[in-house]
């Protein structure tokens, strides 16, 4: 595998002129936290802040929360107390997410409800520019 060097990052993010924040250092509990927390944008747990839509995408969620299991699988015997327990506890919260979704989901979003937040959002925006 290549790894990009230092140099590199540090070149688009001048390019683009914008400042990044800094990111916490790669270990195993932040990668298990950036699974679960794909999971749970694939259960509907995040609003894209442009279209205002939720996402859920129960085949997705139960693939990641597969792979976390995988991962668990793997790594029995490697792992130190407070990773095994973050494993289990991330585990144990998606799958009783991942059942109450599945067995009551969402609402599809209706035409008449999508305009009328579109409507209701850009007349508090008017508001606020007065």
């Amino acid at each position: 595998m290549a790894e990009v060097s230092k140099e590199s990052t540090a070149d688009s993010s001048q390019s683009t002129g914008q400042e990044r924040p800094k990111l916490p250092p790669v270990d195993f509990s932040a990668f298990i936290a950036e699974l679960g927390m794909t999971a749970v944008t694939y259960l509907g747990g995040y609003q894209n802040p442009e279209t205002k839509e939720v996402l859920v995408d129960l085949e997705m969620a139960k693939r990641t929360i597969d792979t976390i299991d995988l991962l668990k699988e793997k790594t029995k015997g490697n792992l130190t107390a407070p990773e095994s327990n973050l494993l289990d506890n991330t585990l144990y919260n998606l799958r009783m997410t991942y059942i109450r979704i599945a067995n009551n989901p969402p609402p599809p979003p209706t035409p008449e409800t999508s305009e009328s937040t579109t409507e209701a959002s850009s007349e508090e925006t008017e508001t606020e520019t007065d």
